[in-house]
């Protein structure tokens, strides 16, 4: 048995440790300051040793506070449909009034004069004077590019006039027009530019990397591509991505989230936790071999005992039949043998009598009993309880025995050979090992039996357990030292209860009428 308690507790760590190796991934995610020192120096070693596709120079595309409101994320974001030519020159044209001409300088009415062709060409630097965007957010550089006009959809006025288009239009352009600058900012979106508009130190577009250089007071910022990021950390274990708020997060430097790249430590404790699992499987399809090999082994040795059985009662009955053969020619003879002689020839006919019904009911057993009980009981239906246990206790005549029967005498269902055993063994465990008389009492109330076989001795053991633990045989022993537990597992079987107390000695056999 402890083969089984070791292999299975082997199984049981093996399983924990599985367990313990896949929670662990999830501890521990906050970076050590040493963490954010390899971080650091992560992201210098990439800033030098990586040349920049771009370095984004926003001072000078944008020199002046108006020229950057074109960069602020504002205005065309919260517009829809912002490449539809219907949605700005569909309205209906008004008639300048006096108002109107006396405000000619506003750059809303010019416009307004130039959509509706009251006049024909707009104002030298048109595009150059702020105000830059109209009152709706959207530039006039793209209000005139959404007009199909010439010269506003020819490239190079497009090219020459790049800076003056709010950069969410700028992926609306033809992309021929677009210069590398200004394609770059065409695929920022509306948070990388809320960002840049904040100061931030990295930007992680979807396709760019943004570096701002702090060397100056100007807002430049060295540009690769995302990919060169991501294949340069990965070779260091960490991986970048956006912060999104309210996500976990390694450990986060402005917008930016860094995380461990735990693809290759996965990668080894998914290979650790498939060798901890088929180490498992391996130990627990061991145990269950051990285990079947076991419990065919006591099949076995189950068999094997049936199978002396069988021999030992078949065996039996030729000398139990030459008994019979013998009593039988005696008694024939009966008239001429001593009165005395007479009287222990009839013990001893008593006894073959009962090693024949023995031989029986053992063979009786063999042949039919196939089920898991330990016994088969055939109960039967006793007229009088106290009739049938005063035939059990004859046995004994002669000894010091005291049958004090049940007061009430009732019927009871129940198996009379196996409660013969039981009372047998129990009665003569109190001559041999106790001390004469032996007092059988009997007690038969509210459909309870309970028979009492008290004896004279002092029984050095406090309970029942002690005593089915102890070895039963001594010198005075005439058995195997087995009596006690065959007559408790026998009680079991009929549902009954084996009871002992002390002080006197005394066994008891409890019984539940079968109604």
């Amino acid at each position: 048995m402890r083969t089984y308690f070791l292999l299975i507790l082997t199984a049981i760590i093996l399983s924990f440790s599985t367990a313990y190796f896949a929670l662990n991934l999830e501890k521990n995610n906050a970076a050590t300051q040493k963490e954010i020192a390899h971080i650091a120096k992560i992201q210098f070693e990439f800033a030098h040793q990586n040349l920049p596709l771009a370095v984004l120079d926003l001072s000078s595309m944008y020199p002046t506070r108006d020229y950057f409101q074109l960069i602020h994320p504002i205005s065309i974001y919260s517009k829809s449909n912002i490449s539809g030519q219907d949605s700005f020159f569909s309205k209906s044209c008004s008639r300048t009034n006096e108002r109107m001409s006396k405000l000619a300088f506003d750059k809303n009415e010019i416009w307004e004069d130039f959509r509706c062709k009251r006049i024909k060409k707009l104002p030298e630097k048109f595009f150059e004077v702020p105000p830059l965007l109209h009152d709706s957010g959207i530039s006039f550089a793209y209000f005139a590019f959404l007009s199909n006009r010439e010269p506003f959809i020819n490239s190079d006025w497009i090219k020459g006039n790049l800076n003056f288009f709010h950069v969410s239009e700028l992926k609306y352009l033809p992309n021929t027009s677009l210069e590398l600058n200004f394609k770059i900012l065409s695929k920022l979106n509306k948070q990388d530019f809320e960002e840049i508009v904040s100061g931030q130190k990295y930007i992680l577009s979807a396709d760019y990397f943004l570096v701002k250089i702090d060397r100056d007071q100007d807002i430049k910022y060295q540009t690769f591509l995302s990919t060169q990021l991501e294949s340069f950390f990965k070779e260091r274990f960490f991986f970048v991505k956006p912060y999104i708020e309210g996500e976990k997060c390694f450990y986060k430097e402005g917008s930016l989230c860094f995380e461990k790249d735990s693809r290759s430590i996965l990668e080894f404790f998914r290979q650790s936790s498939i060798i901890i699992f088929l180490s498992s499987m391996l130990v627990l399809f061991f145990i269950s071999l051990i285990l079947f090999q076991k419990i065919k082994q006591q099949k076995n040795e189950e068999e094997k005992k049936r199978h002396a059985l069988r021999v030992l009662t078949h065996e039996l009955r030729t000398p139990i039949t030459n008994l019979l053969l013998q009593v039988e020619s005696i008694n024939r003879q009966s008239d001429i043998i001593p009165a005395n002689i007479l009287e222990e020839f009839l013990k001893i006919e008593g006894e073959v009598y009962r090693l024949k019904r023995l031989a029986e009911k053992s063979t009786s057993y063999l042949q039919t009993h196939e089920g898991r009980s330990l016994v088969a009981l055939q109960p039967i239906l006793a007229p009088s309880i106290n009739q049938i246990l005063l035939e059990m206790v004859e046995d004994f005549k002669g000894k010091s025995i005291i049958f004090d029967k049940a007061q009430i005498d009732r019927s009871f269902i129940i198996d009379p050979y196996w409660l013969n055993i039981c009372l047998k063994n129990l009665i003569e465990n109190a001559f041999i090992h106790g001390l004469a008389p032996v007092k059988v009492r009997v007690i038969n109330e509210n459909d309870i039996l309970r028979i009492d076989v008290t004896d004279s001795g002092v029984c050095p053991y406090r309970n029942l357990d002690e005593l089915l633990k102890s070895d039963r045989t001594g010198k005075n022993s005439t058995g195997l030292g087995l009596g006690l537990s065959i007559v408790q597992k026998i009680i079991d079987e009929m549902n009954g209860k084996l009871l002992f107390s002390n002080n006197p000695t005394t066994f008891s056999l409890s019984l539940r009428n079968k109604v």
